[in-house]
C-alpha cells in the first residue's frame, strides 16, 4: 500500500533529479517544476483524504519523468 509518506518521498526524489537533469542539460523549468514544489510545501496533517496526496505525488512524478524521458522536446534549450 502505498501511503502519502512514501509518495511523498518518491516526487521529492523524482524532482530533485529532475531538476539535476534539467541543470546538465541546460534546460529551462516549467511551471511543472513549480507546481511540484508547490505541492511538496503542502503539510500532510491537513484533512485531505491520503488518495488525494498519493495521486497528486505520483501523477506529477510521473509527469516529471516524461519530461526527463524527452527533455529536449518538451524544454527549450538555454541560450548561448
Amino acid at each position: 500500500m502505498i501511503t502519502p509518506v512514501i509518495s511523498f518521498t518518491v516526487l521529492l526524489v523524482v524532482q530533485a533529479l529532475h531538476l539535476l537533469h534539467h541543470r546538465l542539460a541546460k534546460r529551462h523549468i516549467s511551471f511543472v517544476e513549480g507546481a511540484a514544489a508547490a505541492v511538496l510545501c503542502v503539510p500532510m496533517s491537513l484533512p485531505v483524504p491520503d488518495w488525494c496526496f498519493v495521486i497528486t505525488h505520483l501523477g506529477l512524478a510521473i509527469v516529471q519523468v516524461t519530461g526527463s524521458i524527452w527533455i529536449t522536446r518538451f524544454s527549450p534549450d538555454w541560450e548561448a
